[in-house]
């Protein structure tokens, strides 16, 4: 079906002459979603009616205006973590004793 929906928006995108970045493939995805189960498309001649309504659907959506630059760099992959690592195989460490404090406040702190 991926498959399927990306040649539609390739075709549409080439008749069009715009960029296929530019068809947002959820969209597509939701009108195909929507006229198949309405029609049930099962005949050569419904499915060609049914790619020519899905096209117009589309092309009314596009947004036909120039693409602004990035704001931000792209991150593929996630920073390295500030924290430390412990292995599955190594053994977790002791817990740590604090001994206790004893605090004294003065009469005039009190008052």
């Amino acid at each position: 079906m991926h498959h399927c929906l990306t040649g539609i928006i390739m075709q549409l995108a080439h008749s069009n002459g715009i960029d296929p970045d530019r068809i947002s493939f959820v969209k597509v995805l939701k009108h195909t979603r929507r006229s198949v189960v309405r029609q049930l498309a099962d005949t050569p001649p419904k499915i060609r009616r049914f790619l020519t309504v899905l096209a117009a659907k589309v092309r009314r959506k596009l947004d036909s205006g120039t693409r602004r630059l990035r704001e931000a760099d792209r991150f593929l992959k996630r920073p390295n973590s500030l924290y430390s690592y412990r292995p599955k195989d190594k053994p977790k460490a002791p817990p740590r004793h604090v001994p206790a404090r004893t605090i004294t406040l003065q009469a005039t702190i009190v008052q």
